[in-house]
């Protein structure tokens, strides 16, 4: 398969859902045959009376089992397993009820209730019936053992008489309730009975036919105990059961089905009636077709329960209409808090009302609140006469400010609030500042902070906070706001009058102290005055003297009104604030949270020209994450957590804050010590803290201390972030969210949230059965309307692809010919389209909420069918012709997962999702040819490829280059703009498949795609999402054995998928510079490979011998066709990437054996490379040959294998395979170029191998070129175009998180600095502050190259400005990495700087320098001896260092120590050193400072 995922997952025919019973048998089936077979009579309450038996089922230990899962503190996991168990065992125990004819009534809690309607003659024969029922439920089900340790039991009531069934409430909802003498029979039957006991009540004793049973007499008149039946023969028994089936006229006439009810004919007036008993929630979905399967939720509700007992005399009939009227009215309040009355339930003379809120469709904000106030109304209505407390609001924020944590990205709102204080000041006038944004998004945060820095400039500050109840009392924010200012809100009640006067003592006459009786809730005498005045006069008067009294106060200091939640603010406050902010200069600031609906007031308030409207708006990423990071306590946090708060919060910092404290609280994380010096680490299980801190480029501490620890922190092992639960504040609200969806659109996006954050139209469609597609486009068209969803948005070469990718189902028979392939790929031209059919969501915590939303056997099941869907797509992209990123993955692992009988996915019979051995053989084998067609035409046969390898000059090679890339025509054979989509696969493909079958269980297939996952990482050069993926696959396998006999995987993998999985987590150790791990990983996936690397130098002797000579024997042999043994091919590639990294690996290390091994690394890699025969890979070895030839100094190997490789390139315009081998044979020529001082050349074969590289998205390559581009610009003294270089590669290795990539971008920085005419990329103390932090890492430690490079520079840098203690301490470290440097690029460069540096200490340090040993002229020129005798190989420098030794040479002879004549190629650092008054004069503000500094 091939192709970008936004063009590959369009789907061709999917198999039609099956069709779903028609709405009465949905209806019929959640309701008893009580209800659907009566017929309705007169209005409520509707009282009947009937003959039947009682069964009444009690479950016990399921209380103990809840508080042993509530222990455990898993909440929702336990309550959803909770909810399995007790599911799975209830159902058993119904459906044999329904086997005996049972209709049941109701299922509460742990107590099951059903009924035997017959006529009263025929009431022994049932109880005989029931009683057997009874007694068979208990030898079945009497006992269930869980795992948990808690056994479930029951014990059985039965009764039997006149039951009365009453139906009471309205034209939109109505209850049934079953009542009378007998009901209450049977539940006091079941308190009598014991665990695994059936007890009968007195009059079902007495009804039955006695010489049957054989009891034991409880209490006289009360209840008898079942032991057993004397019907012996069961003969007898089903001669007694046909005979009872003609008392049951409803029993089942089909085996098929448990119900008559089932098999209803379409009745339009029966489903009007049966919909009155079903909650609006459930019929909404029923209305919409939703399978019954999507129809649970697993949430969080809040429930009421109304008990009401009535007198023991009270009559049936009356009984009824109290029950009707407490319904009617019950319901009415619910309904207007958000909840509904569920159930209602009789016992003796009481009434139960169950009422939930937060049911879907019903979620509102501040759910328990709601709850409070209807329960206090209903106990109002019940009781009356309840007296309501008055009292006044209390002066608080919702936030306190701190200190720690200051505000971030918010001094936009900050400036509106002086800038309002300003004017008050000066135009005298009030103003207000009204913040508007979304709940989260740090309004209240920003009053806090104005809260302090108005009280810390001296004025006073008046805070209130509303909430919803609020808008509904009168005046209610002014009078409280006045009661602060007067400061009798705290004070006792029996003191709040004297307080009152004392503050109005001056300011108001005393006759009117009267009027603030009613408001502040004092007794002051009324006066005459006072006494003839109407209401309105009264409050016109009372506002007069707040004004007066306000403008009296602000004469002396500045006042601001601080009210957080204004929407909430009642009308006649907005009136009075209006008038206020005309009158008095003061300062309102307040903060508003939409959508809400503001009264007229209010409006008019806002369209003041003395009030200002703010928004706020989300936070910024970088923000948001460093927000985390004080939160946590830590600089930096691993990339998987930064997606996880990302993804979760858009923005929100209460969200962020929320989600920081719970990670805390769950002990997930993990804390380490930044500043520790990092050692190399001996075990992958332990080399998570290694990989952020080589990751991490940007430090932000949490507060500005000197002495402050610096931490980071990782995500402990055993973690998957994606499973996390949120918060339940969190969860509460994004349910409320998604509860202001239709039923459809919630179903909709809790079928994405189980895709994931992205996710395909068709694959939602897939999970959607019965949907049509237009259906699906309206409601996700507005879902994107209401924001809730949105278009990916994807790069924008992504739009110019020129071709979609159709898959084509085959057909059955095909399916029989080729087992395991499951489709066709073709290639259609098309026009690019405005957006994509990849949509993700765009409200926060919306998708997790969603998840949480399903019970788990509905979210594996789902998850199974994301992964069959995704398997197939879970390939490179069309522009890197399809296949495996692990190359022929899939060939080499084939035939033993079909020899050992296992498969990639296991059968789900018990859970319902069942899957065949084709949809196994389908996701175990994707189709060979489909994939891997494109390889072939790249190889040749050896024939072939030995024929034109002599046919190309390094003329001709790049004469053919120039005319690809001259060329546009998107052709075969041409270069072509086509982008790679690799990384959206990464993105939307294989992650999520991953994480689908991790939550179904199947490690089998979660570790193969893990290995994909890891492999394509290291493919876009992104070390650390490897090293997530590798680490998931190492949890899969479990913790390693010490020894090896004894090493058991959790996971049955193969050896070849054991040898890859060690040699990427040998590519990741060597990014990270854990070398020592990384050898031993390479050799053990060599082992696994059959290809095994010496330890000793006997071993290398002989090893290189059978390489040179018996190996080439081989080669010569008649080859294998690769296209027919396509997992030798996989065996091979991986043997080549081991061999590299071995190279590499020991090319590190600048010691006679390591030379040793490091040649015998590349020639094995030559053989295997040419076995390979592969044009691409055996060009790429090549130019691999003669970097290593260089960096060793071999001046003739090195040209010689570049000749070599330019020779093989004549089919690598064929593949995106060869074009990248091209571009790296076009890095290699670049570099030689340079080595040999063509800087010319070099910059422009660098400039061309930079296009191909920007055009291949490969980061790694593009960031070497540009490394090579700067340094010939560099070297030919072309500032102004190593800028522009170093501009390009600071765009590209900033998000990558490369911290190998930014020291060689600072070296590069440092040579402006020293050398480019004061030319700044970056100033020299971000370059410091790196090399600061960084320097104890290993990934710099282990590359001595290009660390030599940096002390020196750094060294030049403080001899230049006379800080010879900085000097001597980077010069010292440089002195320790000389020798440990080779004759590369990088080397050389830094062994210039550091004879550089030995020339100017010999030249300029003090000698009275404490502390310091200047080095001797001969010691110095034993370095330039070593220089010539080791950097053979790069003669660009040599005119150069040849002028710095004859420098040296006359210094030894007293001779002058200028050096204005010796300056060339270019100028230096040394001579602006003696010409006086040239000194940059960037930076001297930080020059100051790092005197003080501790290196």
């Amino acid at each position: 398969m091939a192709g970008s995922p936004a063009a590959a997952m369009a789907t061709g025919e999917r198999e039609v859902a099956p069709p779903l019973w028609p709405v009465e048998a949905r209806l019929a089936a959640l309701l008893p045959d009580l209800l659907v077979f009566r017929k309705p009579r007169g209005s409520e309450p509707e009282l009947a009376t009937a003959q039947g038996v009682l069964l009444g089922v009690h479950v016990m230990g399921f209380t103990a089992l809840m508080d042993r899962f509530s222990l455990t503190c898993k909440s929702e996991h336990d309550m959803d397993k909770l909810a399995h168990i007790f599911s799975y065992y209830i159902s058993d125990i119904v459906e044999h009820v329904l086997c005996f004819g049972g209709d049941i009534l109701n299922i509460t809690g742990n107590v099951l209730l059903a009924l035997w309607t017959v006529e009263k003659n025929q009431l022994s024969d049932i109880i005989t019936l029931v009683a057997k029922c009874s007694l068979e439920i208990q030898e079945k089900f009497g006992i269930y053992h869980t795992r948990e340790g808690q056994d479930l039991r029951l014990k059985i009531g039965l009764s039997a008489g006149r039951i009365s069934q009453v139906i009471v409430g309205d034209e939109q909802r109505q209850y049934l309730l079953v009542i009378g003498r007998d009901v209450d029979g049977v539940q006091l039957a079941q308190r009598l009975a014991q665990a695994n006991e059936i007890v009968l009540s007195w009059n079902c004793w007495k009804l039955c036919e006695q010489y049957m049973f054989e009891v034991e007499i409880m209490r006289e008149d009360e209840a008898v105990k079942l032991r057993d039946m004397r019907i012996i023969n069961p003969f007898d028994f089903d001669e007694h059961f046909e005979k009872c089936l003609d008392y049951l006229p409803h029993y089942r006439t089909s085996v098929d089905t448990l119900r008559t009810a089932l098999e209803l004919d379409p009745d339009s007036a029966l489903e009007r009636t049966l919909r009155k008993y079903i909650m609006k929630n459930l019929l909404k979905k029923i209305d919409e077709g939703q399978p019954m399967e999507y129809v649970s939720e697993f949430r969080t509700v809040t429930m009421v329960l109304v008990n009401l007992e009535f007198h023991k005399t009270v009559w049936m009939l009356h009984l009824c209409h109290l029950i009707q009227e407490a319904a009617l009215y019950i319901s009415t309040v619910i309904e207007k808090g958000g909840g509904q009355l569920s159930r209602i339930f009789m016992f003796e003379k009481g009434c139960m009302f169950l009422c939930v809120f937060g049911l879907p469709g019903d979620k509102k904000p501040d759910e328990c609140a709601h709850a409070l106030e209807s329960s206090f109304s209903i106990f109002s209505f019940c009781w009356e006469n309840l007296a309501e407390t008055k009292m006044f609001g209390k002066r608080h924020l919702a936030r306190t400010r701190n200190e720690n944590r200051p505000l971030l990205d918010r001094e936009k709102e900050l400036e509106a609030f002086r800038l309002a204080q300003q004017s008050c000041l000066q135009q005298k006038k009030g103003q207000a500042v009204l913040y508007e944004g979304g709940k989260g998004y740090g309004k209240s945060q920003i009053l806090a902070e104005i809260n302090f820095l108005a009280q810390k400039k001296g004025q006073r500050v008046l805070p209130l906070k509303l909430k919803e109840a609020d808008s509904q009392q009168c005046f209610y924010v002014i009078q409280t706001l006045m009661a602060i200012f007067f400061e009798i809100d705290t004070c006792p009640a029996y003191y709040r009058q004297e307080c009152l006067h004392r503050q109005l003592h001056g300011m108001v006459d005393e006759p009117l102290h009267c009027l603030f009786n009613d408001l502040f809730f004092v007794k002051f005498p009324l006066s005459f005055k006072v006494s003839h005045m109407d209401d309105l006069a009264r409050q016109k008067k009372i506002k007069e003297c707040f004004i007066e009294v306000l403008q009296e106060a602000v004469r002396e200091t500045p006042l601001i009104f601080l009210i957080d939640e204004a929407q909430y603010m009642d009308a006649a406050s907005w009136e009075f604030l209006g008038t206020l902010l005309s009158s008095v200069p003061i300062i309102m600031v307040m903060t508003l949270t939409p959508p809400v609906t503001l009264c007229g007031w209010a409006q008019h308030f806002l369209q003041s020209p003395q009030a200002i409207l703010v928004p706020i708006s989300k936070l910024a990423a970088t923000s948001l994450l460093r927000m985390a990071c004080w939160e946590l306590g830590v600089v930096s946090i691993p990339q998987e957590l930064q997606i996880y708060l990302l993804l979760r919060c858009f923005g929100n910092p209460l969200y962020c804050e929320i989600l920081c404290q719970d990670l805390l609280s769950k002990d997930i994380l993990l804390f380490h010590d930044l500043e520790k010096e990092e050692e190399e680490n001996s075990k992958w299980e332990t080399l998570s803290a290694n990989a952020i801190k080589s990751t991490m480029y940007s430090i932000s501490p949490a507060s500005s201390k000197e002495d402050q620890e610096l931490y980071v922190c990782t995500v402990k092992d055993d973690v998957n972030l994606d499973t996390v639960l949120l918060p339940p504040l969190l969860k509460e609200i994004a349910v409320n969210q998604l509860d202001q969806l239709s039923p459809e659109e919630q179903l909709l996006v809790k079928c994405a949230a189980i895709i994931g954050h992205s996710f395909h139209i068709n694959l939602l469609h897939h999970l959607l059965p019965g949907w049509d597609k237009n259906k699906l486009l309206h409601l996700l068209g507005a879902l994107v309307d209401m924001h809730v969803l949105r278009w990916l948005e994807l790069p924008p070469e992504s739009m110019l692809v020129p071709s979609i990718i159709d898959i084509i189902d085959q057909t059955k028979e095909k399916k029989k010919s080729d087992a395991g392939s499951a489709s066709l790929l073709r290639l259609q031209k098309e026009p690019s389209l405005s957006q994509t059919d990849v949509l993700e969501f765009g409200m926060p915590l919306l998708r997790e909420a969603a998840w949480e939303l399903w019970p788990k056997e509905q979210q594996i099941a789902l998850h199974l069918e994301c992964a069959c869907f995704l398997q197939d797509l879970a390939c490179r992209c069309g522009s890197c012709h399809g296949g495996d990123f692990v190359p022929f993955h899939r060939f080499a692992i084939c035939s033993t997962k079909r020899s050992g009988g296992t498969f990639r996915f296991c059968t789900y019979k018990d859970t319902g999702s069942v899957l065949t051995q084709v949809t196994t053989d389908k996701l175990q084998l994707p189709s060979p040819q489909d994939s891997f067609n494109f390889q072939e035409k790249t190889f040749r046969s050896q024939e072939t490829f030995s024929s034109e390898q002599h046919s190309r000059t390094e003329e001709e090679f790049l004469e053919r280059v120039n005319r690809k890339l001259a060329q546009t025509s998107p052709k075969k054979d041409l270069l072509t703009t086509k982008p790679c989509h690799c990384e959206e696969i990464l993105k939307l493909v294989l992650s999520p498949l991953t994480q689908h079958c991790l939550v179904v269980g199947e490690t089998n297939c979660a570790f193969y795609y893990l290995l994909e996952a890891a492999a394509a990482s290291l493919d876009l050069s992104d070390n650390y999402m490897a090293f997530f993926y590798l680490r998931k696959a190492s949890s899969l396998l479990g913790q390693p054995s010490a020894f090896s006999f004894l090493k058991k995987h959790k996971v049955k993998i193969c050896q070849f998928e054991e040898a890859t999985f060690c040699r990427l987590r040998s590519e990741v150790c060597f990014n990270m510079g854990q070398i020592t791990l990384a050898k031993k990983l390479a050799r053990q996936a060599l082992r696994l490979l059959k290809r095994n690397f010496p330890w000793t130098w006997i071993g290398v002797f002989f090893q290189t011998f059978l390489e040179k000579y018996w190996y080439s024997c081989y080669l010569s042999q008649s080859p294998n066709n690769p296209s027919e043994n396509k997992k030798k091919l996989a065996v091979l590639q991986q043997r080549v990437h081991c061999l590299s990294l071995l190279w590499q690996l020991y090319n590190l290390e600048a010691t006679a054996s390591s030379r040793r091994f490091a040649c015998l690394a590349t020639l094995m890699q030559k053989n295997s490379a040419e076995e390979f025969a592969n044009e691409a890979q055996v060009i790429s070895t090549y130019v691999d040959l003669s970097q290593f030839s260089q960096n060793m100094g071999d001046r003739e190997k090195w040209l010689h294998c570049e000749q070599i490789a330019i020779q093989k390139s004549s089919l690598c315009w064929f593949s995106r395979e060869g074009l990248l081998a091209t571009a790296q044979l076009m890095q290699a020529l670049a570099y030689t170029k340079l080595c040999l001082g063509h800087l010319d050349f070099s910059i422009k074969l660098g400039f061309q191998a930079h296009e191909i590289c920007r055009q291949l998205k490969k980061p790694a390559l593009e960031n070497l070129v540009l490394s090579v581009l700067f340094r010939s610009a560099f070297l030919k003294k072309k500032y102004d175009l190593c800028v522009h270089v170093l501009e390009s590669q600071w765009a590209l290795i900033s998000q990558g998180h490369d911290v190998l990539g930014l020291a060689c971008f600072y070296s590069a920085c440092l040579d402006l600095l020293l050398y480019g005419k004061g030319l700044l990329c970056r100033p020299f103390d971000e370059c410091l502050c790196f090399i600061q932090h960084y320097g104890h890492s290993c990934v710099l430690t282990s590359q001595s190259n290009v660390m030599l490079g940096v002390h020196s520079s750094l060294a030049m840098w403080f001899a230049r400005n006379s800080q010879w203690d900085l000097f001597e301490h980077h010069f010292s470290k440089a002195c320790r990495l000389v020798k440990r440097t080779n004759a590369s690029l990088f080397g050389s460069h830094g062994f210039v700087r550091f004879l550089e540096c030995c020339v100017l200490m010999l030249q300029k340090m003090p000698e009275e320098v404490s502390g310091l040993s200047p080095e001797t002229p001969s010691q110095t020129l034993q370095y330039f001896k070593e220089f010539f005798s080791r950097c053979v190989t790069c003669p660009v420098y040599h005119e150069w260092v040849s002028e710095l030794k004859a420098s040296v040479m006359r210094c030894g002879k007293k001779e002058s120590m200028t050096l204005s004549n010796s300056i060339r190629p270019f100028e230096t650092s040394l001579t602006r050193i003696w010409i006086e008054g040239e000194f940059l004069k960037k930076n001297n503000c930080y020059e100051k400072k790092i005197r003080n500094t501790e290196i």
